[in-house]
């Protein structure tokens, strides 16, 4: 991802990864996993898709998967937050 990012900017892989993680605070694909993340929050609390549904929606083809990452950066499942149980 942030190979093609680089491209796009014209710099090289490390250097857009060192002036990335000074103006973000973290990598590329901790950004985008804590972008991905928020809409999850975003979804879980204001509709009442299903777990899969936000799932794939937000770029995890694997529910169990996104579940398991939800778990670990939030302490609760999605079930769980969306319940207000966060």
């Amino acid at each position: 991802m942030s190979k093609e990012l680089a491209r796009t900017a014209g710099l090289s892989p490390s250097h857009f990864a060192a002036l990335f993680r000074m103006a973000a605070g973290c990598g590329v694909v901790e950004y985008a996993k804590r972008l991905r993340m928020a809409r999850a929050r975003e979804l879980l609390v204001t509709t009442s898709r299903d777990i899969s549904e936000i799932a794939r929606t937000i770029g995890y083809n694997d529910a169990f998967y996104f579940s398991r990452t939800f778990r670990r950066e939030h302490g609760c499942s999605p079930s769980e937050y969306r319940r207000g149980k966060n």
